[in-house]
């Protein structure tokens, strides 16, 4: 029976997610997502919490959601595309991933995919030169890969193109048996916010949400969906700036030296940041380290690890994932729950405090990060800490 995975942050979801869970289900007999938590790879809080978005996966198509930890969910392009990438190979029930993509075809995606799975040295000595020209990293690397491959215009700077990129990569070097699959995107692009109607990016429909512009929301997601979106974001939503006051503490604790030690924080953006901990906005904050060599998607996920404490040893290089946390699960695909446990190469998690005690050292280290990421949202969204203990596996 072939299983199809998809990497996704349903953040949230919306139609356009509706149709890629559509489209797999033509692949496989069933439909699993790997999902990130309460916090997004843009390095933000999701605008709705991981139960929310799970129920509406599962009201619409998904049979499975499995949570990606949250030392992948908040990273760069490679971490999160190799986190995904490592939960489906190791749950052994999926045979395909599929993921949207601007371009037509993976042709190019993969033998970009390929070329960086495979870091020749040229490519590597391109990288460093560029970079130290001043470009950031995506730039210098994208520059380097032109200069060793003939490519499609914009085909390594559109967002979904990046992420379909490190899909193959992170496939092929975990010599994964998993085919990915493409399909083109449809509607708005990844970061259009103005755009209204069916196929709205997620970026608009969490703007439109946010400003309370709600018929422009609820005409791009599912109307089975939109009565429990309206009651959740009526009690409250989280950004980085709620988090301004614990920011400054951990800096100022931290100090400059441990503050290298954290995710993304590189080049001497420690220094900027220890010099900055005065502020009262955190987004003042982010606005006054942007530079040339550090994207703004970057910085905010430099000051969001601040926050959660990823330390460049538990996620950079990319580790591998420790354990298969399940979300949730359809009614009718509960049998999947035994196939999983059946056939994963890693321990599986339906129940946080029972089954925590099966997983290593480094194993509940990083099942707790994602405990305690949940906790720090919901006590600024519910007031409530420990829904991870309490909210018990979804069945829909």
């Amino acid at each position: 029976m072939t299983g199809v995975g998809i990497a996704a942050e349903f953040n949230p979801f919306h139609k356009g997610h509706k149709y890629i869970v559509e489209k797999a289900h033509e692949h496989g007999a069933f439909v699993g997502a790997v999902m990130s938590g309460c916090f997004v790879q843009r390095g933000e809080p999701a605008v709705y919490d991981k139960f929310v978005r799970t129920r509406a996966a599962l009201l619409n198509g998904a049979d499975m959601v499995l949570e990606l930890p949250v030392i992948y969910a908040t990273g760069a392009a490679d971490v999160f595309g190799f986190g995904c990438c490592d939960v489906l190979t190791k749950a052994g029930i999926f045979d395909k991933m599929m993921f949207g993509c601007e371009a037509d075809g993976l042709e190019h995606i993969k033998a970009v995919g390929e070329l960086l799975s495979e870091e020749p040295e040229r490519l590597r000595e391109l990288i460093k030169a560029y970079s130290d020209e001043g470009l950031s990293f995506p730039g210098a690397r994208e520059r380097a890969v032109r200069g060793l491959i003939d490519l499609p215009a914009g085909l390594m700077s559109e967002p979904n193109n990046i992420l379909a990129v490190e899909y193959v990569k992170s496939l092929k070097k975990l010599c994964s048996p998993i085919e990915p699959i493409g399909i083109k995107r449809i509607g708005r692009g990844y970061n259009d916010v103005t755009g209204k109607g069916e196929f709205s990016s997620a970026a608009a429909v969490r703007k439109a949400l946010l400003s309370g512009e709600y018929e422009a929301a609820r005409s791009a997601v599912p109307e089975n969906v939109w009565d429990m979106y309206l009651t959740e974001i009526h009690k409250g939503t989280v950004s980085l700036n709620d988090f301004a006051e614990e920011l400054r503490y951990i800096i100022l604790k931290l100090g400059k030296e441990r503050l290298g030690d954290i995710c993304d924080v590189t080049e001497g953006l420690e220094n900027k940041i220890y010099k900055g901990c005065g502020f009262s906005d955190t987004y003042e904050l982010i606005e006054s380290l942007k530079s040339k060599r550090y994207t703004m998607a970057k910085i905010r996920r430099a000051i969001l690890h601040i926050l959660l404490d990823v330390n460049k040893n538990e996620a950079y290089p990319p580790r591998k994932v420790p354990y298969i946390r399940v979300l949730g699960v359809k009614s009718e695909k509960r049998r999947l729950l035994g196939e999983l446990a059946e056939k994963a190469s890693v321990p599986v998690i339906t129940n946080v405090k029972k089954d925590m005690e099966g997983l290593s050292e480094s194993g509940r280290s990083c099942l707790m990060k994602d405990v305690f990421a949940a906790d720090l949202y919901m006590l600024k969204t519910r007031h409530i800490k420990g829904a991870d203990f309490t909210e018990g596996l979804i069945i829909i």
